[in-house]
This record gives structure tokens, sequence and C-alpha cells, in this order.
């Protein structure tokens, strides 16, 4: 197991203004990261780097089966945003999410920002749909949070973690976690390629400013042949993901919209119907 990075190092390590919105989460990681598990029970097998598992294979599943996988995300608040969604049931949110044929569930863990709990991860597993950690992993106590909160996935930001990208990411396997890594720009391409990524997102905002870019998948494709490739971030409408999965996503991470969204259930349809309209003309 590779030796990990002091997390106060890697907060800093950023260059990012300390009233960017990205470092002010980081920051707000590091004050609670005495409240994180230091240990988890019982270890998990590890998931080779060659090996599906279960929350990959629910994407690959639903793209077989629909043209294309959604992981639906329950978040009440931004950085940018403060509280939008303040109040959310989260149990009726993820059963809308269930029914309008989500693939997987992302649950943001951050606290202060985005007013999220890894005890809501807990809850959403309870229904049977793997999960994503959405948080800001700095330490290893985030990877025993996930863990023992029943994810099957954890985001790992390689804007973040830089060259420590790999040593996070072979310990979430060791828990058995599948690491869903993160870039911002193609020039993270050899961060997630070292740490042989399965799962591969590109977020359109960037978090230090929170403004929105319009990412390609083709040179991820030709980068990571065999990942799932994944659009995350400013997707406003259902014609937004199925112009995605167009570009050559495989899937689409949407919170914000589904949040505001008076009937999220529809709108995870009205995707699912887009794309397979899109395959048949």
């Amino acid at each position: 197991m590779r030796a990990f990075p002091n997390p106060v190092d890697l907060v800093q390590g950023t260059g990012l203004a300390p009233s960017s919105h990205l470092q002010k989460v980081l920051l707000s990681e590091l004050e609670r990261l005495s409240a994180l598990p230091s240990s988890i029970g019982s270890e998990k097998e590890p998931i080779s780097a060659d090996e599906t598992g279960t929350f990959e294979a629910a994407l690959r599943e639903s793209q077989a089966s629909e043209g294309c996988a959604i992981i639906a995300e329950f978040k009440q608040g931004s950085p940018s945003l403060g509280p939008f969604a303040a109040g959310t049931s989260l149990h009726d949110q993820l059963i809308s999410y269930k029914e309008g044929g989500a693939a997987c569930f992302s649950i943001l863990t951050e606290p202060r920002y985005f007013l999220g709990s890894s005890r809501h991860l807990a809850q959403a597993v309870e229904l049977g749909v793997p999960s994503l950690y959405k948080g800001f992993v700095i330490s290893e106590g985030h990877l025993f949070d996930a863990a023992e909160s029943g994810a099957k996935a954890v985001l790992l930001i390689a804007r973040v973690l830089k060259e420590h990208t790999a040593a996070f990411a072979e310990a979430a396997r060791a828990l058995g976690l599948e690491p869903l890594v993160e870039l911002h720009d193609l020039t993270e391409i050899p961060v997630a390629q070292g740490s042989q990524a399965r799962l591969v997102g590109i977020n359109a905002r960037d978090l230090s400013t929170f403004t929105l870019g319009t990412p390609s998948a083709a040179p991820l494709r030709a980068a990571f042949p065999d990942a799932v490739l994944i659009r995350e971030s400013g997707l406003a409408t259902p014609e937004n993901a199925v112009e995605s999965f167009s570009a050559g996503f495989d899937a689409v991470l949407i919170g914000e919209a589904l949040m505001r969204s008076a009937n999220p259930k529809g709108f995870l349809e009205r995707i699912l119907a887009g794309s397979k309209a899109r395959a048949a003309s």
C-alpha cells in the first residue's frame, strides 16, 4: 500500500485562493477530519483493476438496455448557490430517482456547503441502488467513512489529489470501493491513467470558479478505451443529457436540475426516452 500525503499539504498544494469555492470546501473537509473513522471493522476484498464492480456493472447494464446510464444525485446546496433544496425528503427524492430509471445514486457528504452527510448515503444504500460517496476526499478517513456508509464507489478529484490519485484509488479498492476519477482538463489524463481508473468523469464545472464549459468525450475515449465515461455538472435539461450521449459519453451525473425539478421521475424518464429516440434515428 502506498503512503498517503498529509491532508493539509494536499489542500495547501492546490494553489487555489482561499476564497475559491473549491478551496473553501477543502478547508471545510480539513476541519472535520477528526470526526471521520480512523479504521474500518472488517476490510473487504480488493477490486482488481480489470474487475467490474457493482457500480460500474449497474452503469453498463443500463447502457446496454437503455442506451445510456444516469447517476442521480442528492444534494441540498452548493458553495455558489447556498441552500437551494434544503429540507427535501431524501427518501422521496431517491424513490423518484429509482422509479425514473436511475442506474446509480450520488450522495453529497460534505456538510457545510452541500448540506450533505454520510448518514444520507447509508439511508440511500437501503434502497438497493449502488451509491457514490460524493465527497472531497483528502484522507484515508474519507475512504473509511465511504466504506462504512455502504458506498460502492467514491469520487477522487485529480485536481486535488494529483500524483497521489493512484494511492487513493488503490486504498479505495482495498476497501471494496470503486474509484471514480474526476478530471477538469486533459492535462490530468496521465494521473487518471496511473490510477487504472475504470470510471472516469469530466466535470464541466470549474470547481475554483464554478463556471461551466462544454467537455468532449473524444480525447477521453482515446485515453480510456475501456472505461465508463461520465459527464458531470451543467446538465440543466433532459435534452442536455441526451446531447452528452450524442457526444460520446456513456453516463451522466445530474444533481441540481433534479433537485429543483417538480417531477424528478419524469425528468429522468425524458432522458431515457430521448436516448432511445436518438438511437432509433
